[in-house]
């Protein structure tokens, strides 16, 4: 029996999760590349500058104001459900899974069916100018390309879907950037990276990397063959594996399938999202917790 699929096939693939907002992911990387002081110091500044102005006690007191009173109640109409919560956008409530669609069906039956690959790639730049320094930004272009190269053409290159991340836990500004990126296997990987785009990069990397030994380049490869993988996501919007999609036929037409499915029955468990044998109650007390929840139903497909 098939599991439920949280989306619809689509026409074409999606774009990789770290690539939908750019200007926000811009945004991102620039308020982390200086210090909570460094902003401080530039808000000091523009007030100080404003202080030139007709009226300085308005011209600095009510700008800052206005948007604090707005900000504030904008926060107190949200909490209240007066206002819709754009953070809430895209969250898919209660629990998900991943469950890869076959490729002549289309139906989510066999978790774990599937080996899956993820790279991990990172750039941090240690120049005092942080992403404002040489390399930064001709590296981050490179990437760019790739990842837009991967999404236009990703059945051949066994491209699944991206994420990006900002490291928080090294220091508190100019952190590592990182992109998970998820391929059917190491093989499909090692084709793309032989490819002329990333040949390319990496000819231009060696040739300049003396000049900025303030940029650091990492990678990381992991993969995991078929029952070795699992996801699942509660009141969480699609990221990680999550946020993937692979084609598939489906009555003889071509359409992209996101794997999330509604958690239930073996799904519920770990070794049931493997595809591995599990007990009717793999884990008691989890068990018990969810009947109290949802009642015993919950755990049948």
């Amino acid at each position: 029996m098939a599991f439920q699929p949280v989306f619809d096939p689509l026409p074409s693939k999606p774009t990789s999760q770290s690539q939908r907002d750019l200007t926000g992911v811009l945004l991102v990387i620039l308020r982390d590349n200086f210090t909570i002081s460094t902003w401080l110091m530039l808000g000091a500044l523009i007030q100080g500058i404003l202080s030139f102005l007709p009226y300085p006690n308005i011209a600095l007191v009510a700008p800052v104001a206005m948007v604090l009173l707005f900000q504030i109640t904008r926060t107190a109409l949200q909490s209240f459900g007066i206002l819709k919560n754009p953070r809430m956008d895209g969250v898919i409530p209660g629990r998900t899974a991943v469950v890869y669609p076959n490729e002549k069906d289309g139906q989510q039956n066999s978790p774990g069916n599937k080996q899956v690959c993820a790279i991990i790639l990172s750039i941090r730049s240690n120049h005092p100018l942080g992403m404002l320094a040489k390399g930064f930004k001709e590296s981050g272009d490179y990437f760019d390309q790739m990842l837009a190269e991967l999404d236009k053409d990703a059945t051949k290159y066994g491209y699944l879907g991206a994420s990006g991340w900002i490291s928080a836990a090294d220091r508190g500004y100019a952190s590592e950037k990182m992109g998970m990126l998820y391929f059917e296997s190491a093989e499909k990987v090692h084709e793309y990276a032989h490819g002329p785009l990333h040949t390319k990069a990496m000819q231009w990397w060696i040739q300049a990397h003396k000049s900025m030994p303030h940029i650091g380049l990492m990678h990381e490869i992991l993969e995991a063959p078929k029952g070795s993988w699992e996801g699942i996501y509660m009141n969480h919007h699609p990221t990680g594996l999550g946020a993937t999609s692979k084609e598939v036929e489906i009555n003889g037409n071509k359409v992209w399938m996101n794997p999330l499915v509604r958690a239930k029955g073996p799904l519920l468990w770990s070794k049931g999202r493997m595809g591995k044998e599990s007990g009717a109650k793999d884990w008691q007390e989890f068990h018990d917790a969810v009947v109290q929840e949802e009642g015993e139903a919950f755990f049948k497909v």
